[in-house]
């Protein structure tokens, strides 16, 4: 990240499973939705590495009871942004990471699994290394990973893995030693939100990066100057979900600096729904139900906007083709869209490869091309590589080339996310600017395209599900046999 984008904040992110799954609004969205929790819960849909560490632990991911994470970076994000360096971890910002979960975790056996995979990665003098900081007290027991492992360009400072047992829950937390408890008691945001949430976000940031060129108030447009100047005034943005017997409440709040800022963004907001309400209102009455709810609200520096979306409102959206069918409304079934690529010359490109030689799609005529577009941080571009890779190998080279177009990341980043899933063999193009993608209209990874022996586009998918792989291969085959 270029250090001209980094501003100071203070983050905080919770999410209570345990209470959501509870709830009676949760419980009729697993039944209208159930394709949703299938996913969040099916091994299948797992990272590969999270699911061979549930295996490996006996780790059950649905005793998941909550997750918490705090970043602080209010003085050092600055001071790198000013010095043009990239924040370390220690010096420039901490976090903390915790999970809770039911039952008792085997500590062991986690920390044997964290060690098999550095000794993969770095080499076993490294593993000794990390295992010798390895303590047991009571129902508490943590791991260290030594400053010099992470890197000099990353961190200034340890980080620490602890679990324990605490009335029939699991605590997992990870953090930098003897800081593992940041407070967020300066988030104003917190105090002020609904008391039954269970996901809460809020983050806090620096006054400075209203000062920049964009929110300039000198504009042309009174419009936007007037909301350039209520957007100075914001301190905090803070968003709460929470999961009721017959509803489920949105929240937004946003913070001030004094209760004039609050109320200049208030009457934007207000201002804003009205105009939206009116819209949509116009268009032959189709305004759906639930946006004549959305309340807005100033109340001191905070400003508010509320609604509770109902059973009946999923419906009306459903109907009105603003979200998609639930399953029951599906039936059996379902009409696939066409993508708008297929049919149209491939866009032609030139890119480094990742072992630096110079890749040419003009030079692939008379092939089959799959082009993949994926990153390292993507968990469905991860699970589908394997896949792909498995599916396309089956034909010979001559006649069928599988490329990697990687979205963005470094060659390093690639090249250690390669040799640890043991993927060294794949073609990797550097799209580092994302160039190759904007070309082939790329919204969201993965994004696989095949091109066929005339350079043209045959079959696109985009996201990766159970079949994807087995359909890419009978593409080709079909485009094989013609």
């Amino acid at each position: 990240m270029s250090a001209d984008f980094l501003f100071s904040f203070l983050l905080f992110f919770q999410v209570q499973i345990e209470s959501i799954k509870e709830s009676g609004f949760y419980k009729m969205l697993s039944e209208k939705y159930p394709e949703v929790s299938q996913n969040l819960t099916d091994p299948k849909n797992m990272d590969p590495e999270v699911k061979e560490l549930a295996d490996a632990t006996g780790l059950n991911f649905e005793d998941l009871s909550e997750i918490n994470v705090s970043v602080e970076a209010f003085d050092g994000i600055s001071k790198a942004s000013r010095d043009g360096k990239s924040p370390k971890l220690g010096s420039d910002f901490e976090f903390v990471f915790s999970a809770k979960v039911r039952g008792e975790i085997d500590a062991k056996k986690m920390f044997s699994f964290m060690l098999d995979k550095l000794e993969e990665e770095k080499g076993k003098a490294d593993r000794m290394k990390v295992e010798k900081t390895i303590t047991k007290k009571g129902n508490s027991s943590s791991i260290t990973v030594p400053v010099e492992l992470l890197g000099d360009d990353f961190s200034d400072s340890d980080v620490k893995c602890s679990i324990n047992m605490d009335g029939g829950y699991s605590k997992i937390k990870v953090g930098l030693p003897g800081k593992m408890e940041l407070s967020n008691a300066s988030l104003a945001c917190l105090s002020a939100m609904a008391k039954d949430r269970q996901i809460t976000f809020a983050l806090k940031v620096d006054p400075s990066v209203w000062e920049r060129p964009e929110f300039n108030s000198q504009q042309q447009n009174p419009l936007f100057a007037g909301l350039a100047n209520s957007v100075k005034g914001i301190r905090e943005f803070g968003l709460s979900v929470s999961f009721r017997e017959e509803s489920l409440g949105l929240e937004i709040c946003v913070n001030c600096k004094d209760t004039q800022s609050a109320l200049g963004l208030w009457t934007v907001a207000q201002g804003g729904l009205g105009m939206a309400q009116l819209a949509m209102a116009q268009e032959g009455g189709q305004a759906p139900a639930i946006l004549s709810r959305v309340k807005t609200q100033a109340a001191e520096k905070n400003v508010f906007v509320r609604v509770e979306i109902l059973e009946e409102d999923l419906n009306e959206l459903e109907s009105m083709q603003i979200i998609p069918q639930s399953g029951k409304s599906r039936g059996q079934s379902t009409e696939l869209k066409v993508d708008p690529l297929i049919g149209k010359k491939a866009p032609l490109f030139e890119s480094v490869l990742l072992d630096e030689s110079i890749f040419k799609l003009s030079d692939m005529k008379g092939k089959i091309v799959v082009l993949d577009f994926w990153a390292t941080w993507c968990g469905p571009c991860v699970r589908a590589l394997p896949e792909l890779i498995e599916k396309t190998s089956a034909f010979e080279e001559k006649d069928v080339i599988f490329l990697a177009v990687n979205q963005g990341e470094s060659r390093k980043v690639i090249s250690q996310f390669l040799k640890r899933k043991k993927l060294q063999e794949l073609t990797v193009v550097m799209d580092r600017k994302q160039s190759i993608g904007r070309d082939y209209e790329v919204q969201g990874i993965p994004k696989t395209v095949i091109i066929d022996q005339e350079g043209i586009i045959r079959h696109v998918e985009v996201g990766f599900a159970e079949k994807t792989a087995s359909r890419i291969k009978a593409e080709i085959s079909e485009l094989l046999e013609q």
